[in-house]
């Protein structure tokens, strides 16, 4: 009798998606353009890559790493960065975006390290390993499980967040959003088909409280599907409570 072949996770369908073809020759387009402007509304290059741009720090630590669009583009434009740490499930997402970095600034601007890790365990590094800035855009609506569980992202990231660090990040929501026909078709492809996306229950409130668990400052906003948010000052660890959201910061 043979064993059947393993089934594979939610997870691991998810990463699969990940090819070098599609990774070279789509992504950007369908993402970051089609998909950032038509489905989500919430633009690449007006919206999130300031976003990204303004909080790159000397030290970055950048999850879920795409691309490397967003890093690549903020060094090119001057951002002082001299150290960049790509964490990522996806092997092939790694080198696409170490690739494009070192092509874009060149080696001697910028040291690139690649990680292959998971953003919902602690993460491989010293515990006294700090950055100057942590960044996770599109990352959260891919990862399977509840928006409580997904929270334990914030948990992991915030002992490796400096004093005076920021931690930005952006994520389609699916629920309490403005959703669109293209939006609507989209999610229901990528969560029942590809299983790309995991983001059927996710919500605004249910991130917000995760992040101002680990931070004392938050702040949070929606344009169209997606949810940006900047947190600042992470919390000691005899701090880390569950902390009753207080509106956002101006």
């Amino acid at each position: 009798m043979t064993a059947s072949p393993k089934t594979p996770s939610a997870l691991e369908e998810g990463i699969a998606v990940y090819t070098p073809f599609l990774l070279r020759y789509l992504y950007d387009f369908w993402v970051l353009w089609v998909s950032n402007n038509f489905a989500w509304k919430c633009p690449t290059s007006t919206v999130q890559l300031p976003l990204f741009n303004a909080a790159m720090g000397q030290s970055h630590l950048d999850i879920g790493v795409g691309t490397g669009y967003y890093p690549a583009k903020s060094l090119k434009a001057g951002a002082k960065c001299n150290e960049i740490t790509l964490l990522d499930l996806s092997p092939n997402s790694l080198q696409a975006a170490e690739q494009r970095i070192l092509e874009t600034v060149g080696r001697e601007a910028v040291r690139v390290n690649t990680v292959v890790a998971s953003a919902l365990e602690p993460l491989p590094f010293d515990k006294t390993k700090k950055f100057n800035s942590i960044s996770v855009f599109f990352l959260l609506h891919c990862i399977p499980g509840t928006p409580e569980e997904k929270c334990k992202l914030f948990d992991v990231v915030r002992p490796h967040l400096a004093e005076d660090g920021v931690f930005v990040g952006t994520t389609v929501l699916g629920q309490g959003v403005p959703i669109n026909w293209l939006g609507q078709k989209m999610m229901n492809s990528y969560n029942n088909n590809t299983k790309s996306f995991h983001n059927s229950e996710d919500n605004k409130a249910q991130f917000d409280e995760g992040l101002r668990r680990n931070f004392e400052e938050v702040e949070s906003w929606v344009m169209g599907q997606v949810m940006l948010f900047k947190a600042r000052k992470p919390r000691q660890q005899g701090d880390v409570t569950n902390v009753v959201p207080k509106g956002d910061l101006d």
